[in-house]
């Protein structure tokens, strides 16, 4: 998207010994409104969680622009491998508001409008500080969907214009976590959550304060709905105009008008037919069922165990691999001790010993694994049916461990027995 220009608005003086002339000068101000935008949820993945921009409206010079850091391709190369290891990079775009609007019309997609109160001062420093942010040096940053994102992007634009000291903002406990708080946007996409889930470490389940809440843009609507500013002087909308704003304990609310430019609709979104438990759950029933099998028949199902070691080994590298990214809230993955990757390595060992009617040390190493993962849980929320395969995998354990170990024993008495047979033989000869 072409940028728009913002440089004939130059800065005036606008220190007190030049008011009369800072009044004239920044009166095609008053005509400036900002408002923060904020758009429904999509029904792809990615816009699950909805989305934040600025709109610029100067009714003097005939502008109406939508201030957008949510720009991205998926024609950059390795966009998907990018994006997991945070290794993203989103840019601002400004662009005509009836494009914008167009855009989330398309889409089904609510859009939400909260004009902010802002002095003339305030609104120029916004303004100029877009400018610079739109420069071409400057236009594109490191996305983080937690930390650095379209929302936190716009919120920013705002509070440091105003100054974070005069707001009534307290940074408290937001009794909440990331995982939490992205848990109620992507409820009804199950599978959607699960791969969100298994991907995010016990980080993401820490407490995050209210300044971190703000990360989704429904959280940040919320806040600057309710959150107040000192007053400042020279207000020029007149006193008149603000007395409904001001608050009891004296502040101003941030937002002076709310309305939907896009009204939201009713929804009904569609069960998933097959969900990750029902997968995990079958998947159980099916492991267990030929363990009781296996045991009653006094079988060797080596296979199995292949396929279970291999099964949960690949996924593991994708984990494995977030070590890696620069996201920290999955770079310490609890799962990985049952989607363990290091099972590839030794699956061949340890089918090999398997079929011998053996027990190789690497199995029993998966056992404890296991059962330190369901421990784990105090700290980390699992994604949605891996305690159920984590119990499974236990249950098949147990089974061919003990199997493997009375097989053995079996073994151990036969030979004794075979071996005094043959010294008794021996002697009797």
């Amino acid at each position: 998207m072409t940028a728009q220009d913002f440089s004939g608005y130059n800065a005036p003086d606008i220190s007190v010994q030049n008011s009369r002339v800072n009044e004239e000068a920044t009166a095609w101000l008053d005509s400036v409104d900002i408002s923060l935008l904020t758009c429904g949820p999509g029904e792809e993945v990615w816009s699950y969680y909805g989305h934040s921009a600025l709109r610029i409206q100067d009714k003097a010079h005939g502008s109406d622009v939508a201030v957008n850091w949510g720009m991205f391709s998926f024609r950059q190369s390795f966009f998907v491998l990018r994006f997991v290891f945070g290794l993203t990079d989103y840019q601002i775009g400004i662009y005509p508001m009836a494009d914008f609007m167009a855009e989330y019309s398309a889409e089904g997609r609510w859009v939400r409008q909260q004009r902010l109160h802002l002095s003339r001062e305030e609104k120029l420093k916004v303004l100029h500080a877009i400018e610079e942010n739109a420069q071409p040096e400057n236009r594109t940053y490191r996305y983080n969907f937690f930390f650095d994102n379209c929302t936190t992007r716009a919120r920013e634009m705002v509070i440091t214009n105003i100054g974070y000291c005069n707001t009534n903002f307290k940074d408290t406990d937001a009794q909440s976590t990331y995982r939490e708080e992205i848990h109620k946007l992507n409820g009804n996409h199950r599978w959607a959550r699960f791969g969100n889930d298994l991907l995010l470490g016990y980080l993401s389940d820490r407490d995050i304060t209210q300044r971190e809440w703000e990360f989704l843009p429904d959280n940040l609507s919320k806040d600057f709905a309710t959150e107040g500013r000192k007053d400042f002087i020279n207000d020029t909308a007149g006193n008149a105009e603000v007395n409904h704003l001001i608050r009891k304990d004296g502040y101003l609310m941030l937002v002076d008008s709310t309305c939907y430019l896009i009204p939201p609709t009713q929804k009904v979104a569609e069960a998933e037919a097959i969900t990750p438990a029902l997968v995990f759950i079958t998947l159980a029933v099916i492991i267990i069922a030929l363990s009781v099998f296996e045991w009653k028949r006094k079988k060797n199902f080596w296979a199995l165990d292949a396929f279970l070691l291999i099964l949960t080994g690949l996924p593991g590298l994708i984990l494995f691999a977030m070590l890696f990214s620069q996201h920290p809230t999955v770079q310490v993955n609890f799962q990985m001790l049952i989607l363990n990757p290091f099972n590839l390595i030794f699956v061949w060992k340890t089918i090999q010993k398997m079929r011998q009617g053996k027990l190789y040390w690497y199995y029993e190493v998966w056992g404890i694994c296991l059962v330190v993962s369901l421990f784990m849980q105090i700290w980390q929320t699992y994604a949605e049916g891996m305690v159920t395969l984590a119990l499974s995998l236990l249950v098949r354990y147990a089974f061919k461990s003990t199997m493997l170990d009375l097989s053995a024993n079996n073994l151990k008495i036969q030979h004794r027995i075979i071996t005094k047979f043959r010294k008794k033989k021996k002697n009797q000869k």
